[in-house]
């Protein structure tokens, strides 16, 4: 088995994109898989990985990724009547 590093609160926040505070919220709600050694919390990154997969909602269908989507009170400048849906 290969040996994979440990990662820190902050690493997991960059890698996440979210705050150390986020991070820290969801360590003290149990709610991510982490370690403690000691006061230290320290993060597998391949759990990480599991974790995301795991809480993963929905996917786009690749045509809908690419059209934007249109509330029917939208205005637009050319091309389309106002209160007409599109």
């Amino acid at each position: 088995m290969a040996r994979e590093g440990l990662m820190t609160s902050k690493d997991v926040s960059r890698y996440l994109r979210c705050s150390v505070t986020t991070v820290r919220r969801l360590v003290g709600r149990v709610e991510i898989p982490h370690f403690r050694l000691g006061k230290l919390v320290r993060f597998r990154c391949s759990e990480i990985d599991a974790w995301l997969n795991m809480h993963r909602e929905g996917e786009l269908p690749p045509d809908a990724a690419r059209e934007p989507l249109v509330h029917p009170d939208q205005l637009f400048l050319f091309g389309r009547e106002v209160g007409r849906n599109v």
